[in-house]
């Protein structure tokens, strides 16, 4: 959706590039070209395990109603199960607004996905050499996709190491980003970053980014601002934090912000996403929620 998209920016920040570093301090600042590679190091990393952990999602809805009003409001809780094979991902839902999903609509839910698995599983038996291969290629250039939306993201910033903090009881190297004169986007999500300008907030001792903090310096088009425009101010934040075997990921991503819809409607946004109860699954497991070897849900709570 649109607005996951705006705010995956954010994260996407995160992976910064070489910058120069400014300021002084008692204690000198760290390389930038190494500090920039520990981190981006680290978030490929976790990235690059981000299949093997089962987790919590609690996000806002966005809606529309006959009124005229386009937003967000109410809230989702979902768990997910992450799959090797995208088809065989599982989000199962939880509770709509705070409100238990009714056992029967919980089983409902299963047996459709136990039908999904046994039509996945029979369509991956039948596949010919051809249809393989043609797989992996469809994977490797999803894989590069995702790589271009980041380089884009971070070619259209200017990075700059301002000096060091302390955030949440944590030393920490405060980096700000601007976009960069000229910069001419080839994504949705370079086009998108290069409205906004902030700081992330880096784990000096373990090289983790700890917090990115962003706010639109112009408007942010969607469908060309057809379907819609979200003002200048619009404020996006990406919090990360270790978790299961002290691997960093996600775990809250916002988006605020007010604007239009459909050139006329009023479009208020308050876009919160958290991530919690991460759990390892085992690298075999191609199907998590049907793995008799995987815990389920509990009544976990983001912190």
């Amino acid at each position: 959706m649109p607005l996951a998209r705006a705010a995956a920016c954010v994260l996407a920040v995160a992976i910064v590039a070489p910058g120069a570093a400014d300021g002084q301090h008692d204690k000198p600042l760290p390389v930038p070209d190494a500090l920039y590679r520990a981190v981006r190091e680290n978030l490929l990393k976790a990235e690059g395990v981000a299949h093997l952990y089962s987790f919590k999602e609690r996000r806002t809805e966005v809606h529309t109603n006959p009124f005229g009003k386009i937003g967000t409001g109410g809230t989702q809780l979902v768990a997910v199960y992450p799959s090797p094979v995208r088809q065989l991902t599982y989000r199962r839902l939880l509770e709509r607004n705070g409100v238990a999903v009714p056992a029967a609509d919980l089983a409902e839910q299963d047996r459709r996905y136990r039908g999904r698995v046994a039509e996945v599983q029979q369509e991956i038996a039948t596949r010919t050499p051809a249809d393989q291969h043609r797989q992996r290629a469809n994977d490797t250039s999803r894989r590069e996709r995702r790589q271009r939306r980041v380089e884009d993201v971070v070619e259209v910033l200017q990075f700059t190491v301002e000096g060091r903090t302390v955030y949440n009881g944590v030393p920490a190297i405060v980096i700000t980003f601007t976009p960069r004169p000229g910069a001419k986007p080839v994504t949705r999500e370079g086009r998108t970053a290069v409205n906004f300008q902030g700081k992330v907030w880096i784990d000096e001792a373990v090289s983790e980014v700890m917090r990115v903090e962003a706010t639109s310096i112009g408007d942010i088009s969607f469908g060309l601002g057809i379907v819609a425009r979200v003002g200048k101010g619009a404020k996006a934040t990406m919090t990360r934090k270790a978790v299961a075997d002290g691997v960093w990921m996600p775990t809250q991503v916002t988006l605020d912000g007010r604007g239009r819809a459909a050139l006329i409607r009023t479009l208020v946004i308050d876009f919160v996403v958290d991530w919690f109860d991460y759990r390892r699954l085992p690298e075999d497991s191609v199907t998590p929620f049907l793995d008799a070897r995987i815990e389920r849900e509990s009544g976990s709570r983001p912190q």
